[in-house]
């Protein structure tokens, strides 16, 4: 755990993950947090208390408006639609050697929401300016990856056309609005242009609604590959 956590989801992301409302993309990368950080753990549990208490008003509210002679009402279905919505909460993994990811001197220990994500098989490949990026398909809304920072390296400037959620999992990065670290939970939208740099090296897991955009030098020749690589990210969800 990280008692240090600076940089956590806004209050509407856990209203949303409380009530299964968000994209399975979204919600690993919330209950990968919430593993780490006691405080959002402490307000999704009376998020989801809240959700629970609402849903049995709701159901009682459908039971009184039905006549009195009617049996007890069914609710198989459901159960089938909260069966079917994306589990919040992950089963430990029984393979504890899937639960490592090994970067360069050590290996960094994984969320278990992650762990179960990872274990899937990893396949990394070489991006520009020192960045190794491994994608894994969750479902067809998001681009989600881990992504490896090398020591001193650093990502183009680039905006966003949508929202981009990055959780640190290990190490460090910074750029023109500050500096995350382990656990940090960072959101970047249409109104923000930045370049994330990493001194010490950096593993972070990411999840985009839509493609980046890189705004200078050469890199923008590599946008048309950039929006292929998110419609092929979620085309196979």
């Amino acid at each position: 755990m990280n008692a240090q956590v600076k940089f956590h989801p806004a209050e509407e992301l856990l209203i949303g993950f409380a009530n299964g409302t968000l994209s399975p993309g979204m919600n690993v990368v919330i209950s990968a947090h919430i593993e780490q950080c006691a405080m959002c753990r402490e307000k999704t549990s009376k998020l989801e208390a809240q959700a629970t208490v609402e849903w049995l008003k709701s159901t009682e509210s459908v039971e009184t408006d039905k006549d009195d002679s009617i049996s007890a009402p069914n609710f198989s279905h459901l159960v089938a639609d909260i069966t079917s919505q994306p589990q919040q909460r992950e089963r430990v993994l029984e393979d504890d050697s899937v639960s490592e990811i090994h970067m360069l001197d050590h290996s960094v220990k994984l969320p278990k929401v992650l762990a179960k994500v990872a274990s899937k098989g990893l396949v990394w490949k070489k991006l520009a300016g020192g960045i190794n990026q491994a994608s894994v398909t969750l479902d067809d809304q998001t681009q989600c990856e881990f992504l490896y920072m090398k020591p001193g390296s650093q990502v183009p400037v680039h905006k966003h056309q949508g929202t981009e959620v990055t959780l640190v999992l290990d190490g460090s990065f910074s750029d023109e609005m500050g500096k995350y670290e382990k656990s940090d939970f960072v959101v970047r939208d249409k109104s923000h242009t930045h370049q994330p740099a990493s001194e010490e090296g950096c593993l972070c897991f990411a999840v985009l609604d839509s493609p980046l955009t890189f705004t200078s030098g050469l890199a923008r020749l590599l946008n048309p590959f950039l929006r292929y690589r998110f419609k092929r990210a979620t085309s196979m969800g």
